[in-house]
């Protein structure tokens, strides 16, 4: 997969690397060095711009993100959750197709909540989806899924069922 993304990205060079030598017939003598390297500068992302802001959109989602607690946690320690399922729900506007699903885990006998979280997804930008690159629904220049890290160290404290 790798060297079909290099295959690509030469493509795309040659492509802008053509556009580019049909301008510069046109420009002065003295622009001729700085209007190339110009252009393919700014056009080079291009096809991976939508990714890239959703990066920096997804970012700020996941930095943002908390985690609900129950005061009553420490006292139930090594007891019995369960876990809630909830339905994935489309995040406004983002640049990618992103989504949040609520996780909860109640306490198994009096169903009080423990703890709950969000975890958020990213989609696929304009060049996954529609030339196929990329099989699994993620995006090509970041992982696409986050939630709290302190998920992992609450899940060996207490055993979750269901």
């Amino acid at each position: 997969m790798g060297l079909f993304y290099l295959a690509l990205l030469l493509v795309w060079f040659g492509i802008l690397w053509w556009v580019v030598k049909g301008i510069t017939r046109c420009v002065d003598k003295r622009y001729k060095g700085l209007i190339p390297t110009t252009i393919i500068a700014i056009a080079y992302p291009l096809p991976l711009a939508d990714e890239i802001i959703g990066a920096i959109q997804f970012g700020i989602l996941c930095r943002n993100q908390v985690i609900y607690k129950d005061p009553e946690m420490a006292k139930r320690r090594g007891t019995r959750l369960i876990f809630v399922a909830h339905g994935e729900d489309g995040v406004g506007g983002k640049t990618l197709p992103m989504t949040s699903r609520i996780k909860e885990f109640v306490y198994e006998s009096d169903q009080s909540l423990m703890f709950k979280y969000v975890v958020f997804k990213a989609g696929q930008g304009f060049l996954a989806r529609n030339f196929q690159i990329n099989e699994g629904g993620r995006p090509l220049i970041f992982s696409g899924t986050c939630q709290p890290k302190e998920i992992s160290t609450i899940f060996t404290e207490y055993k979750v069922i269901n």
